[in-house]
């Protein structure tokens, strides 16, 4: 039984239509499907195997473009149509199952298997190795192999419908290799090989496997193949960095396929989800959860920077935590009893967070953000249900306009006070900054009613000068105002005399009238 693997490209059309034709691709898998080439791959395999042992420290360099090692198409040679006679084209024609016996012990089959000549006795009792090419079905059943081929030594399956395994596979006492390549298999279970006593290969690369948990095998010496899955690496498979999974031969290989880590090698993304774990065991954090949330190619593209998500959200904290992972990116700490934010100006800690979610919480001000590194290079900042009534506007206001990465505001469910100034200058930044400030248009602020001292709110954005600066309020602008247009004037008027005068003596060399009549 011969396998081949074409490299990691996208599927053209002619690709689709020869999956099983058996075209001849570059890369071979030999040995019944199971076993590498040694000329191609082993040495690619041996040089990772050098460079992952530095996988412990977060910092050390990994390999990072393994995406042209998966395998797309996983073909089995046997199941080419050109290799076989003509009665079994026409018997697929015709959506058939169609087996045929190779001397000294080899059965393939087509689009099933051919029950009745397996009934019939004959060669087909001496079959061996098994070979079922095209599995019309979404499950196959291995319980079936005991009954019609119970002598069987190895065993390969392909068929790009399938998905399931409908039960564990029997005891067979021969079967020594086991290729179910080339398929949708989804999930196979932990015990789905545990009755093979002399199980030596298992070979399932090339299929839709997203997770795996460590197999159960009655030997200590398979050999198992998964390059080519569409491993799902937001799942728990960090087992694999452990010693006793040695056994998962192409392991450094596997590439990760999910959105957040695409591309990325799986057990470079299980190193890091091991060290955030272990990190958010920590006295100050220990209670809270913590996820890498995006692998970010480092600018020598030799290593990854981990962009790291602390959520601390209904933990009962009084006080911002005073450790964090290193290279924390995201926090979320929403209904909490904090009080201040002090710790985002003088905790190293929280230089790496960009976004912060501090909803439905104690705070009340937020001045000491004026002027510092933080407030100049975050992205996120949620203040949403907290007791903040006024701010600074024009220290927000500078820092978002020095700062080019600012994404979103949030400082909805506030109590903002609708003094007269305030306002005003709340009202002109929200409609400066609507498009950052995400929730402007449900923030509201409150006067009180001189008759029974109740709260009315109104909406910021709409709010006029009329609805919240009361008469004497606007009798003392007025009256500032007016004076201060009268001292201009007479400043102006000084100012005007003084290039009179000095315009006057030059020319005629006479001193002002007031100059000459003062003593």
């Amino acid at each position: 039984m011969e396998t081949k693997t074409t490299r990691h490209r996208q599927p053209t059309d002619a690709d689709r239509h020869h999956r099983f034709s058996g075209d001849a691709p570059q890369q071979r898998i030999t040995g019944d499907g199971a076993v590498i080439n040694v000329l191609v791959v082993a040495p690619i395999v041996l040089i990772l195997a050098l460079l992952l042992p530095a996988c412990p420290s977060v910092s050390a360099q990994l390999p990072l473009s393994l995406q042209n090692l998966v395998v797309e198409n996983v073909i089995i040679e046997e199941c080419s149509l050109l290799r076989h006679p003509a009665s079994v084209a026409a018997s697929m024609h015709h959506g058939r199952p169609h087996c045929y016996f190779t001397p000294p012990n080899r059965t393939v089959c087509f689009r099933g298997i051919d029950a009745k000549r397996f009934a019939a006795g004959g060669r087909f009792n001496q079959t061996r190795q098994l070979i079922l090419c095209d599995w019309p079905g979404r499950t196959f059943d291995p319980l079936v192999l005991a009954r019609l081929t119970p002598r069987v030594e190895r065993f390969a399956l392909t068929g790009h419908g399938l998905q399931r395994l409908a039960h564990d596979f029997p005891a067979l006492p021969y079967l020594r290799m086991v290729n179910i390549t080339g398929t949708r298999l989804n999930y196979t279970g932990i015990s789905a090989f545990f009755e093979l006593d002399r199980l030596q290969v298992l070979n399932l690369r090339g299929n839709e496997l997203e997770q795996i948990q460590p197999y159960r095998f009655r030997s200590g010496h398979v050999q198992v193949y998964l390059q080519g899955n569409l491993w799902n690496c937001t799942n728990d498979m960090i087992w694999l960095l452990k010693e006793q999974s040695q056994q998962y031969v192409d392991k450094p290989t596997l590439v990760c396929k999910d959105w957040k880590y695409t591309g990325r090698p799986v057990l470079t993304a299980m190193e890091y989800k091991r060290v955030v774990q272990e990190s958010c065991l920590h006295e100050e954090i220990w209670n809270c959860s913590c996820h890498v949330s995006y692998l970010r190619l480092s600018d020598d593209g030799l290593s990854f920077d981990p962009m790291i998500m602390v959520n601390c959200s209904a933990r009962g904290f009084y006080q911002l935590p005073q450790y964090l992972p290193g290279n924390t990116t995201v926090l979320h700490i929403a209904h909490n009893k904090l009080q201040s934010v002090d710790s985002l100006t003088t905790n190293e800690h929280y230089r790496s967070v960009q976004d912060i979610y501090m909803d439905d919480n104690r705070i009340t001000s937020i001045d000491i953000l004026e002027d510092t590194i933080w407030l100049d290079n975050f992205r996120i900042l949620s203040l949403r249900g907290n007791r903040l009534n006024r701010i600074r506007v024009y220290s927000v206001e500078h820092a978002m306009e020095r700062n080019p990465g600012v994404g979103k505001v949030y400082l909805s469910n506030n109590p903002w006070r609708c003094g007269c100034r305030f306002a005003i200058r709340f009202q002109r930044f929200l409609r400066k900054h609507e498009s950052l400030v995400a929730d402007s248009r449900n923030i509201t602020c409150y006067v009180l009613n001189e008759e029974d001292g109740r709260k009315q709110y109104q909406q910021v954005l709409t709010v006029t000068p009329n609805d919240i600066c009361r008469p004497s309020e606007n009798n003392a602008a007025t009256f500032y105002n007016t004076l201060s247009i009268i001292f201009a004037s007479l400043i102006l008027l000084i100012f005007t005399k003084l290039a009179y005068d000095y315009y006057h003596y030059r020319k005629y060399g006479k001193l002002p009238w007031l100059i000459m009549k003062m003593p």
